[in-house]
């Protein structure tokens, strides 16, 4: 145990390559997350979300039955193990003292590459109460997306719904999905066009959908709790966890704001944390969101140092360059990611055109 530990130990002192990581969802995607990813192209399925850094079980099996969700990483000396392993065997090290003291051997956070190819339905997640009352779970879904790239069908613009317009009530939105009145149940919301380099906040309990041919960065809380309102009918037990619509539509949050208001708080507005040698660090989330995750991204025309002691799932949003530190020095480019352990110090360094890369982290410890 202790020569295995030893192992471990100096195989996380270098950044951890995550590679592509399908799962098989309810809608499909994931070409646009393949081209993000530098992989060959293979036309939109069902294997439509990647799972990046994940220590979190998907809701769902895969076709042949398998448990989906958890990333593995490949350490030399080691071999293949997941990042949940890592993470308990040494929370210290991966997530911080401080953290791991306030949350236990966890990251904290759940990131995804999403690419939907047609209208995603129109679903919520709990809050945490919610959550721990009837899912026995310590934490809902708030989530983030972190606009990629937004090019729509050629039918019609890439967009998103989120939370109701006034004077929509419980029992008329309950009888709406009962009787699968999904244009009325996407009529309820304020809809909006999307465009790249934006960033929107669902809080938990918000309703919301997605329009067609997007690719994002998701950030959550570490769950797969989802309640699908739009339905056809044909599996109200998987569209409701089980529970069934009468306690699955309390989940959700019935306020009624105008456009200006449901907008204004779902859109974030980043805000430049420091600067260093001509790059900056810029958070990319509100403080109202800190409690349940934060992200910031490092925009790097030369270079950039960062030693904050937090773990951070990154993404390579765009440009190439390297990453530097005691462990020597790594090439980057678009589309990778990599999990970071707190105790990490690193320099990210651009190339032949700027860098940026996302960090995504768990809530605030």
């Amino acid at each position: 145990m202790a020569d295995r530990l030893s192992q471990l130990r100096a195989a996380i002192t270098r950044p951890l390559p995550l590679a592509y990581h399908p799962l098989y969802r309810f809608y499909e995607g994931g070409s646009l997350t393949r081209q993000f990813r530098g992989l060959p192209d293979r036309p939109d399925d069902w294997w439509s979300e990647d799972w990046v850094g994940s220590c979190t079980a998907a809701g769902n099996c895969d076709p042949d039955g398998r448990a989906q969700g958890m990333s593995s990483v490949d350490l030399p000396s080691i071999g293949t193990i997941t990042l949940r392993e890592i993470v308990e065997a040494l929370p210290e090290e991966m997530v911080g003292a401080g953290f791991a003291e306030r949350w236990g051997p966890i990251t904290g956070v759940l990131v995804k590459l999403l690419s939907p190819a047609g209208p995603v339905p129109l679903h919520a997640h709990p809050n945490r109460d919610w959550a721990r009352k009837h899912l026995d779970s310590r934490f809902g879904k708030t989530e983030a997306w972190i606009l990629l790239e937004t090019p729509g069908d050629g039918t019609e613009p890439a967009h998103a719904g989120i939370g109701f317009v006034p004077g929509i009530e419980r029992d008329w939105f309950a009888g709406a999905v009962r009787r699968h009145d999904n244009q009325g149940i996407r009529s309820s919301l304020h809809r909006t066009d999307v465009h790249p380099g934006e960033v929107y906040v669902a809080q938990a309990g918000v309703p919301h959908y997605l329009g067609p041919r997007i690719s994002f960065i998701e950030v959550q809380e570490p769950s797969d709790h989802i309640v699908i309102p739009e339905t056809s009918g044909d599996d109200d037990a998987g569209a409701t966890m089980g529970l069934g619509w009468d306690v699955a539509l309390d989940m959700i949050d019935y306020t009624g704001t105008d456009a200006e208001q449901a907008l204004g708080l779902a859109r974030q507005q980043p805000r430049v944390l420091r600067t260093s040698h001509g790059s900056r660090e810029v958070r990319l989330f509100g403080d109202d969101v800190l409690q349940f995750f934060d992200g910031a991204t490092l925009e790097v025309a030369d270079e950039i140092d960062t030693d904050d002691g937090r773990f951070a799932v990154a993404v390579v949003v765009s440009g190439d360059g390297w990453i530097e530190g005691d462990f020597g020095r790594a090439p980057i480019r678009r589309g990778q990611t990599y999990a970071l352990p707190a105790s990490l110090p690193f320099r990210v360094r651009a190339g032949r055109e700027p860098l940026r890369v996302v960090r995504c982290f768990g809530p605030a410890a």
